[in-house]
């Protein structure tokens, strides 16, 4: 009898399920990776590279097992959690955004200052250690920094005159992007409330906009 199968309780009781002991499906499998990758996020943010694979897979209910078979490493685990990261940051930062193209960029990068916990800027900071002796991270992360200035630079290319060339759109793109992360990066060392968080994005916009004019 296989996995579905079903085994009697004793003295006459109702069947009771088999649990399975061979690989989960595909379904399951999926549910798994998504609960370890938002185990994941917590773990690296809160602990950093200290924490094992083992603890993470503990504290969703799976084995060390069910994990490796998807990530060969913490390292590779971390970057996939990076990736699922940017994915839904974008995602939420272009929700809804104004249509007009200056509003649409100043929203964006207004939001793109409000901290998360700390998620992006503990888990880049362990990602950029690493770079610094591992190959394959060091490549990563430029490919991943690379996907994010084009995510922004779309919506500054949008707003640029046709006087303003290629190289002049990417140079405007890559300063309001360190304008916009510094503000973040502040924001969650220095603890920032909201308000002060919204004060400080405003005063380095404003300072900024005589790049988006030529």
């Amino acid at each position: 009898m296989g996995d579905a199968d079903t085994l009697s309780a004793r003295h006459g009781g109702p069947a009771m399920p088999v649990a399975s002991r061979g690989r989960p499906s595909l379904e399951r499998a999926a549910e798994i990776g998504n609960l370890v990758v938002e185990a994941a996020i917590t773990a690296f943010v809160e602990q950093g590279l200290d924490i094992s694979i083992e603890q993470i897979a503990q504290s969703v209910g799976v084995s060390k097992q069910a994990v490796y078979r998807r990530w060969s490493s913490k390292i590779q685990l971390l970057m996939d959690v990076m990736d699922r990261v940017m994915a839904r940051v974008h995602s939420n930062l272009t929700r809804d955004l104004p249509d007009d193209a200056f509003l649409a960029l100043r929203e964006l990068s207004r939001r793109m200052c409000e901290t998360d916990g700390g998620v992006r800027e503990r888990s880049m900071t362990i990602l950029m250690a690493e770079a610094l002796e591992d190959t394959t991270v060091r490549h990563w992360l430029g490919s991943w920094r690379d996907k994010h200035f084009a995510f922004y630079r779309r919506y500054v290319t949008a707003i640029l005159s046709d006087e303003q060339s290629e190289r002049s759109a990417e140079t405007v793109a890559r300063i309001l992007l360190d304008i916009v992360e510094g503000v973040s990066r502040e924001a969650y060392w220095q603890d920032l409330s909201e308000a002060e968080c919204a004060t400080l994005f405003l005063r380095k916009w404003d300072s900024s906009l005589p790049l988006l004019h030529g």
